[in-house]
């Protein structure tokens, strides 16, 4: 049996309400590496949450665990306070929860909509990609992430700044509640 979690020290039963994302008691074991050790953490709605911790804590560990990559050894996650179990990141994505990681994975062959619908491409028909609604669709995210990337850019073409936008996009091209975003700039530095 679980309980709720309760609200941390100084919030109020209303704030804990705003809590999208609880990892409670989680433990995540590797042979021989205990990663994550009953690790708590709440991800709230409509804020930037930030996970802070040396090299080798277990963020990384963590973010995967709560984008369904990787599977917790202990402990569970609850969405909107209720306990799911994340098959894989499709099923995170599904629930609305996506991730953004510190490697990028875009290919450089095609081009900036290619790749930020690759996997999930526009065809209303389900036989015809509608290239011109994806272009479309492609600029307004620039706009919105106050860019100015041409959707038929090939991906090898573009800075590694422009690049990562690119990852950004095709995150929120996923309409997600929740974006997990593990050093999201370290391929800048």
């Amino acid at each position: 049996m679980t309980t709720a979690p309760t609200p941390l020290a100084g919030q109020s039963a209303a704030q804990d309400d705003a809590v999208a994302l609880h990892a409670d008691q989680v433990t995540k074991v590797f042979p021989g590496t205990v990663a994550l050790d009953h690790v708590d953490f709440n991800v709230y709605r409509g804020k930037v949450n930030a996970l802070i911790g040396e090299n080798g804590a277990g963020k990384s560990t963590l973010m995967k665990i709560m984008a369904g990559v990787e599977r917790p050894t202990g402990g569970e996650l609850l969405l909107d306070g209720k306990p799911i179990q994340l098959r894989s990141p499709l099923h995170a994505e599904q629930l609305g929860i996506g991730i953004i990681y510190q490697e990028m994975n875009l290919c450089p062959n095609l081009s900036v909509a290619e790749n930020i619908y690759l996997g999930r491409e526009l065809a209303p028909t389900g036989l015809v990609v509608d290239k011109k609604a994806q272009r479309t669709q492609t600029r307004a995210l620039m706009q919105r992430l106050e860019h100015a990337i041409d959707p038929d850019t090939l991906v090898s073409d573009l800075r590694i700044g422009q690049q990562q936008i690119v990852e950004i996009a095709k995150a929120l091209a996923q309409d997600v509640r929740i974006l997990i975003m593990d050093e999201p700039t370290s391929a800048l530095s």
